[in-house]
């Protein structure tokens, strides 16, 4: 009886351990890059995707990549502009691509300016859907590329991107809203992603 409640003391013990150290070694680096302010150059900006509440309603967070997108474009003027994400939550009507686009042209952007990625769910997807819009639009081998994000998702989208196979990408980040807490903790248990879709995408090689 001793020994199984040793050993059931043990395991979490050793998750919890194992956490502080994975944590201790990664959010460093997540807090550290939320904390700059990014705004890169760039000749196409891929717009990272956010919740929706309802069936159109973008959430604080997506509503802040919305208004700083907007903001960058007029800053641009000669940017081209790829909103991503799908819409495939349950009360949702439009794609959260078509939702930013919509926003962009309300503040002025040139809807030829503008091509949407919207079939996507993940970041991952994001990038992988994009990077083929963008060499069909641009025509341009070597066309300089950033994407927009919040300040708490700029390491894990970066490291994402790189997963993907896109290298030397630009960033441009916008401010974090509210419960920026769990969005920072959300993140620490979303970077298990990572190694996982890293070495299944090596073996597909």
């Amino acid at each position: 009886m001793k020994a199984l409640l040793k050993t059931l003391l043990i395991i979490p013990a050793s998750a919890a351990g194992f956490m502080a150290v994975t944590a201790a070694a990664y959010m460093p680096f997540v807090i550290a890059t939320s904390c700059k302010k990014y705004d890169d150059d760039c000749d196409c900006l891929i717009i990272l995707g956010g919740d929706i509440i309802g069936a159109e309603t973008p959430s604080p967070q997506l509503f802040e990549r919305m208004k700083g997108a907007a903001e960058y474009l007029k800053k641009h003027p000669d940017t081209l502009a790829v909103p991503c994400g799908g819409c495939f939550r349950k009360e949702q009507k439009k794609s959260e691509a078509q939702i930013i686009a919509e926003y962009l042209v309300s503040q002025g952007i040139d809807s030829g300016r503008i091509t949407l990625e919207d079939k996507s769910e993940t970041t991952f997807q994001n990038f992988d859907n994009a990077m083929p819009i963008i060499a069909e639009n641009t025509g341009v081998k070597n066309v300089k590329l950033a994407f927009l994000t919040s300040s708490y998702h700029i390491f894990r989208a970066g490291a994402i991107a790189r997963i993907c196979g896109i290298e030397n990408l630009g960033k441009v980040s916008v401010l974090t809203p509210g419960e920026a807490f769990k969005r920072f903790v959300r993140e620490y248990f979303c970077a298990y992603q990572l190694p996982i879709e890293y070495f299944r995408r090596k073996k597909q090689k």
